[in-house]
């Protein structure tokens, strides 16, 4: 038997290089948003609301830590994710919290594999 392995036999490794967004909103299911208080302000204003309505509304009271906190899952998600025509959007897309922008889709994020497979919210 040949010891040789042959390349195109071997699974594909998960890209590295970013994607586009498919918006299947398996990251907003998966996860919780954290926000800092700048964060909160900066939302809070963008749903003409106070600090203090805003974090009624949105704030997970479960978990604080420091100046860090959670969003609030409504319906297993985000509080701000909407789905419409099968795609999910950001409903504070233009003032997103910081860990939100900072994600980056790609074929190296289960997440994103998990989405493109059609199972979002199933976690397997």
């Amino acid at each position: 038997m040949d010891s040789t392995t042959d390349a195109e036999s071997l699974p594909l490794a998960p890209s590295h290089q970013p994607m586009a967004c498919r918006r299947c909103g398996t990251c907003c299911t998966l996860h919780q948003a954290w926000v800092r208080p700048h964060e909160i302000t900066r939302l809070a204003t963008c749903l003409g609301l106070t600090v203090d309505e805003w974090e009624s509304a949105y704030l997970d009271s479960r978990w604080q830590y420091n100046d860090y906190y959670l969003i609030r899952h409504v319906d297993g998600a985000c509080a701000f994710l909407a789905r419409e025509d099968g795609l999910s959007t950001c409903t504070v897309q233009p003032v997103k919290p910081d860990c939100c922008a900072a994600w980056q889709a790609g074929l190296d994020k289960s997440e994103c594999r998990r989405g493109m497979a059609g199972r979002p919210e199933d976690g397997s």
